[in-house]
This record gives C-alpha cells, sequence and structure tokens, in this order.
C-alpha cells in the first residue's frame, strides 16, 4: 500500500480512523507509503444572511475561503497531532460535488491504495434523511475501503 487516504469531518466520530491508518502504514512500511488527510468542506447555508430591499443577500464566496482557511489550519493540527513522525499530506476540497463524490474523485485521481473513513453510526431516520458518506464511498469506491465505527479506539 503507497497511498493511503484518510478522511475527517473534524468530528470526534472521525478521529477513530487516524489509529487505524497509522497501522496500515506500519503493515505497509513507512518508507514507501504516504498518508493524505481529506476534508471536504460541507455546503452549509450561509449564516451571515442580510437582508436589503426584501431580499436575502449572502457573501457565499467570503464565508467559503473563511471556511477553507479554518479548515486548512485544522487539518494541519490533526496531522501534528496524530501523525507527528510521519509526512502527512493534508488537502481540504471545496465541494463542487457531494461528499461522498469528492472522496472517490480524489481517491480516483491520486492514486490512491486504500480509503479510511469513520462512520457516525446514525441508523433509523437520521440514517434515512442524512444518509452515509462512509457507506457511498464503500459502494463507489475504486480501492478497498476500511470503515471504522465509530468511537472505537485502536491502540
Amino acid at each position: 500500500m503507497k497511498h493511503i487516504l484518510v478522511t475527517t469531518d473534524f468530528s470526534e466520530a472521525a478521529e477513530s480512523a487516524f489509529n487505524y491508518a497509522k497501522g496500515q502504514l506500519k503493515l505497509a512500511g513507512k518508507e514507501k507509503s504516504r498518508i493524505t488527510l481529506l476534508k471536504v468542506i460541507d455546503v452549509v447555508p450561509p449564516a451571515n444572511i442580510k437582508f436589503e430591499y426584501g431580499l436575502a443577500i449572502a457573501d457565499k464566496k467570503g464565508m467559503l475561503e473563511k471556511i477553507y482557511k479554518q479548515a486548512s489550519e485544522k487539518i494541519r493540527e490533526i496531522a501534528k497531532k496524530h501523525f507527528p513522525a510521519l509526512p502527512v499530506d493534508t488537502v481540504v476540497i471545496k465541494p463542487k460535488k457531494a461528499t461522498y463524490q469528492e472522496i472517490i474523485n480524489f481517491a480516483k485521481t491520486h492514486n490512491v491504495d486504500m480509503i479510511v473513513i469513520s462512520t457516525h453510526g446514525r441508523t433509523g431516520v437520521k440514517h434515512f434523511l442524512l444518509g452515509s458518506v462512509a457507506e457511498r464511498v464503500v459502494r463507489r469506491s475504486p480501492c478497498p475501503v476500511m470503515v471504522v465505527p465509530a468511537g472505537i479506539t485502536k491502540k
């Protein structure tokens, strides 16, 4: 395994995947392998809406840039905290498509050998309404996917 992609949404559940990614890297051999941490920015309605002439106007581009900058800083912190002795690439994507599609496209275009992703453990109505990024990645991935259940830690 030469290239391991680890996805994160900055949630506590996402941290479950980091130790498993380190384990895969040990199996593959640190010298010949690399890890990429990937964050796809979630598209959310802007919170800073102004009303002018009865129309809602928001600075979507400015807000996205601010979120991108914050996400880039946070993902670098995660890399230092969880992979201190390893060279780790950090990538933040401004989405053009759904999160799972961005993950799959990244894996295809960057010769990823394995994706490590965590679940949130949603069930029932929440799962039905929100879906599962991990589930969609597994179904469409061009490479093996390791799915780590939320809350599981490996030491």
